[in-house]
C-alpha cells in the first residue's frame, strides 16, 4: 500500500502514527523507518514497572547498543516515574536522561540517597515538574521539606506540588528565588478547607514571574456551603489574587453548585498523566487555565467600568 507513495509522505504517515501511540509497530517495518520512529517513541517514557524499566535500562547499559548516551539525553523529553519501589535502575536511567524537559515523580521517589543526590546534583534541569510535596528532598533538623535552592528547581517555568499539607507548604519560602517560575499547581493532601489562607500564603512566596496559580479540590471535598464555599467563590471571582483559580478533578457531589464557579477549571483526572507526558489531545491544564484567567481579568475589567 506505502509503495505507491511519496517516500517523504509515507514517511509522514508512519511518524504520525507513531506519534499516535503505535511506534513500536511502526519501527519493526524496516530499518529505514526505525530510525525515523525511534526518536518518537523514546521522546515520553513512563517508567511504571517492570516491563518498562528493565528493558529500557538494558539498552542503556549493554555495551553492544547500537546508541551511544548522547542518544538518549537527546531524544528522551518527557520522563514520568511511578513505580513505588525506588531501584538503582531507575537512578540510571535518569542519569542518562539529561535532556528531559518534563520529570513527573508521584511516588515516594527520594527515600532513597542516590535520588536526592541527583536531585542535588545538575544532571537534571527540566523547566516543568511535577512531584509529591512531602518528598524529603533535603532535611534539615527534623523539619523536611522541599529545598527550592536544589538545581533541580531553577530552570523551572511549570511546577505542580501534590499532597502539600499545611505544615509543608508554610515552609516555601524558596519559591521567591525561582526566577523563571510563571506557573504553579497546588493540590492539598486532605480536605483542605483553608482555600483563601492556603491561597494568600503561597502567592506570597512566589517570584513575580509567576502569572497562573491551580489550587486544586478533589472532587469528595468540594467546598459546599457556608464559610467554606464562600472562600472558594472568593478565589474564582478573582477578589483573593487575579492569578489564582479553583480547580477539580473528578465529578463532585452536588451539581448544582457548580453553576458558582464560573471562573473554574473543571477537569477529569484520567488525561492528568498524558498531559505531563506530553500525549494531551486537546489544550492541557495549564492552558486550559490561562484561558480563565484571561477570560476573567476581561470580565473584571469590564465591572469595573460599569460601576
Amino acid at each position: 500500500m506505502f509503495s505507491d507513495l511519496p517516500q517523504d509522505i509515507a514517511r509522514t504517515v508512519f511518524e504520525l502514527a507513531a506519534e499516535a501511540g503505535d511506534g513500536l509497530s511502526c519501527a519493526l517495518v524496516s530499518k529505514q523507518l526505525a530510525s525515523r520512529v525511534e526518536p518518537i517513541i523514546y521522546r515520553s517514557i513512563c517508567l511504571s514497572g517492570h516491563s518498562v524499566i528493565d528493558p529500557l535500562h538494558r539498552t542503556l547499559t549493554d555495551p553492544n547498543t547500537s546508541k551511544p548516551a548522547e542518544y538518549f539525553a537527546k531524544h528522551i523529553k518527557f520522563l514520568a516515574i511511578l513505580t513505588f519501589a525506588m531501584r538503582p535502575e531507575v537512578i540510571n536511567i535518569l542519569r542518562a536522561c539529561t535532556g528531559v524537559r518534563v520529570l513527573v515523580s508521584w511516588g515516594p521517589t527520594f527515600e532513597t540517597d542516590a535520588m536526592r543526590e541527583l536531585f542535588s546534583s545538575s544532571y537534571l534541569s527540566p523547566s516543568r515538574l511535577s512531584i509529591v510535596a512531602e518528598a524529603d528532598l533535603l532535611p534539615q533538623g527534623r523539619r523536611r521539606h522541599i529545598d527550592f535552592s536544589l538545581p533541580i528547581f531553577q530552570g523551572l517555568t511549570h511546577l505542580e506540588l501534590l499532597c502539600a499539607s499545611e505544615n509543608e507548604w508554610k515552609y516555601w519560602d524558596g519559591l521567591s528565588s525561582l526566577s523563571n517560575l510563571t506557573h504553579l499547581s497546588v493540590e492539598p493532601a486532605s480536605s483542605d478547607t483553608q482555600h483563601t489562607e492556603r491561597t494568600r500564603r503561597i502567592l506570597a512566596l512566589c517570584p513575580t514571574s509567576l502569572r497562573i496559580f491551580v489550587n486544586w479540590v478533589p472532587s469528595w471535598a468540594f467546598p459546599i456551603g457556608g464559610e467554606n464555599e464562600a472562600h472558594a467563590i472568593m478565589i474564582n471571582n478573582g477578589d483573593v489574587d487575579p492569578r489564582a483559580i479553583m480547580a477539580w478533578w473528578g465529578k463532585p457531589e452536588g451539581n448544582e453548585y457548580m453553576s458558582r464557579y464560573e471562573y473554574a477549571l473543571r477537569y477529569s483526572s484520567g488525561s492528568r498523566l498524558n498531559e505531563w507526558l506530553g500525549k494531551a489531545t486537546g489544550k492541557d491544564f495549564w492552558e486550559l487555565a490561562e484561558e480563565i484567567v484571561e477570560r476573567r481579568r476581561k470580565w473584571l475589567q469590564k465591572r469595573r467600568s460599569e460601576s
